[in-house]
């Protein structure tokens, strides 16, 4: 272990590092955790405190936060439907789980640490708290009722798994979490087992989801390239993905990119030229090394390419032209495909993969729009006011006409969300716990709140 800078650790250098206060500063799981993640542990590492949080930050808050969702709306009891029968987020999840499971068994078999951590880590961040967690939040929400608890049991068994994956990295922080959820210790526990191979059906479903993931997050870089909110709904949304990708699973999971995206309807366009222009810009130093001094009048010919010659190499395939009486191969590495955009629509795309926006926002979506809006700041300032996520309340909304259009017209969307038991849309509320002005799109808002029946 060396110092930031490199250089071997001595007293005389003054760089020593007490490995016992970074354990007190840091805990221990953290520091085995940062020495195992950044490079193979044989290999000469420098050490340079600053880098610690931003090594285990994001993981740790993933797997904290993941927990504590679980634990707040989890309920007891109740029976587990067989993997098959749950729903298309659940079975994704865990077959991400179950490959999961194979990457770290696999790289823990050959004393290869660092990937099996870095495996782990991809899941918990990306899979389970970035996308599984936060489609599945409708199905935990259950403020009249209880939680789905076929969403309850999943990512249960996730988190179950991933504490015992987990426990020869972080040997406390796992044992913690499993004790939590088991009663017992992930030491006496056994170690996760995952199907050899997936079934059709669920690699189907991996692809499918992959897509949905991709597009959604086009879909949000359009709305930022035209200053579209997301909390603002938008009518339509046209999507173009490979051939390949299509079919019923991405047919079931469309109603996740819609709720993603927030739009009210989405097509899938027969081909991406529908969306956007194909166009190929030679790479000189590929065609160079095979072509010489030829090469200036091969690279113009790439202009001549039609959209499947182009769609061709993106997959590694070849294309041939015809130039000055000669035939041309180009192959992937020769030309680099581009796209532009062929409609007024806010589009972004990723190789086959392309997401248009329809950006007109007529008055309802705007209304709409709106009671959003009104949430998200109601939301906020529930939080402030120190409110626990299942305390109920008595909200007061002032403001001008159109915004008080907006209140009485998603009035019933707007206690829901907010689990207000009464909604005074033009007045305050009495003894208020919180009074606060707000800018709402342009408006002039002033929100009031305080525990329902406090006050009464």
């Amino acid at each position: 272990v060396l110092d930031a800078e490199g250089q071997k650790m001595s007293k005389s250098k003054g760089n020593v590092v007490n490995p016992w206060e970074l354990i007190r500063e840091f805990g221990a799981d953290t520091m085995r955790l940062y020495l195992l993640v950044p490079s193979q542990v044989w290999l000469p590492k420098r050490f340079d405190r600053k880098q610690i949080p931003q090594v285990t930050g994001d993981f740790q808050r993933a797997l904290r936060n993941t927990y504590e969702f679980f634990r707040l709306y989890s309920v007891a009891g109740g029976t587990a439907l067989p993997r098959s029968a749950r729903p298309d987020s659940d079975r994704w999840v865990l077959g991400r789980l179950d490959a999961t499971v194979r990457a770290v068994t696999t790289a823990w078999s050959r004393y290869e640490p660092t990937a099996g951590v870095r495996a782990l880590m991809d899941f918990v961040v990306d899979d389970l708290s970035n996308w599984y967690v936060r489609i599945s939040r409708d199905r935990f929400w259950a403020p009249e009722g209880e939680a789905d608890t076929a969403a309850v049991a999943t990512l249960r068994e996730c988190l179950i798994a991933v504490s015992r994956l987990l426990a020869p990295a972080a040997p406390f922080a796992s044992d913690w979490l499993h004790r939590a959820l088991t009663d017992g210790s992930v030491h006496l526990g056994g170690w996760p087992e995952s199907p050899a191979e997936l079934v059709r059906a669920d690699v189907e479903l991996a692809g499918a989801m992959d897509a949905i993931r991709r597009l959604a997050s086009l879909a949000r870089a359009a709305r930022e390239t035209g200053k579209v909110r997301v909390r603002q709904p938008l009518g339509r949304m046209q999507v173009a993905v490979p051939v390949a990708v299509r079919g019923p699973a991405l047919e079931r999971l469309l109603g996740i990119l819609q709720s993603e995206v927030n739009v009210k309807r989405i097509d899938i366009a027969e081909s991406d030229t529908e969306l956007v222009r194909l166009k190929g810009k030679a790479n000189f130093r590929s065609l160079g090394k095979r072509y010489g001094k030829e090469t200036p009048v091969v690279a113009k010919a790439v202009e001549q390419l039609t959209p499947d010659q182009l769609r061709a190499l993106e997959t590694g395939s070849q294309a041939t032209l015809q130039v000055n009486g000669a035939e041309v191969v180009y192959f992937a590495e020769d030309v680099v495909v581009e796209r532009e955009v062929a409609t007024s629509w806010l589009v972004a795309s990723d190789g086959p993969y392309v997401a248009a926006l329809d950006p007109t926002i007529d008055a309802a979506l705007a209304v709409e729009g709106l009671a959003r809006e009104l949430v998200s700041h109601t939301q906020r300032l529930r939080r402030e006011a120190g409110y626990a996520v299942s305390d109920r309340i008595a909200l007061g909304i002032e403001a001008p006409p159109a915004v008080l259009e907006a209140a009485r017209a998603y009035r019933g969307f707007i206690m829901t969300e907010t689990l207000a038991r009464h909604l005074d849309a033009g007045a305050g509320i009495a003894d208020a716990d919180l009074r606060q002005a707000v800018d709402v799109d342009g408006h002039d808002v002033t929100f009031s709140m305080r525990r329902h029946g406090a006050g009464a």
